[in-house]
């Protein structure tokens, strides 16, 4: 059985002023100018596209962590049933408040992970778009990028949690 998200980071995670929600959104749906590495660097390091029915195995009902474009923290999980819920944190808020991630992901015809997420409780809550993304994976880490051919595009990693 895989672990949820444990309940005490969730109890930490309290409606915020939609101006910090909105910077979070920002920072999730930011270019990925500032993520860690290029899709150049990763396939040259041998990294795998994951195909979809890879994605469900290895991925579904885990809990993934990783940073932002921008720095934040991310802690999420993607549902059998199609749901995606998480916390995440924000660098350049006080405190490195933690807010709650919520949304809904599906697989394109192509093969893409698409996701929609929303960003804090329903009042004041961001609603970000679907975006579809390629998932590659290196030994034990996970990466997503927004192409899976443009060598410059910018890649984020992903690890399961422990």
């Amino acid at each position: 059985m895989r672990a949820p998200i444990s309940r005490s980071l969730w109890e930490k995670a309290a409606p915020r002023p939609p101006r910090l929600l909105f910077g979070f959104a920002l920072l999730l749906s930011a270019s990925f100018a500032m993520a860690q590495n290029n899709l150049g660097e990763l396939l040259d390091t041998g990294a795998k596209v994951l195909s979809a029915e890879e994605f469900r195995y290895e991925l579904v009902q885990r809990v993934l962590v990783g940073l932002t474009a921008t720095g934040g923290n991310l802690e999420i999980m993607y549902a059998d049933n199609g749901a995606i819920q998480g916390i995440g944190s924000a660098p350049s808020q006080p405190g490195n408040r933690i807010v709650p991630v919520n949304g809904e992901w599906k697989i394109d015809e192509n093969g893409k992970i698409c996701t929609s997420m929303r960003i804090g409780l329903s009042v004041g809550s961001v609603a970000l778009p679907f975006r579809c993304q390629v998932w590659f994976k290196l030994a034990d880490q996970y990466y997503l990028s927004d192409s899976d051919s443009d060598r410059y595009a910018r890649v984020l990693r992903r690890t399961l949690k422990q």
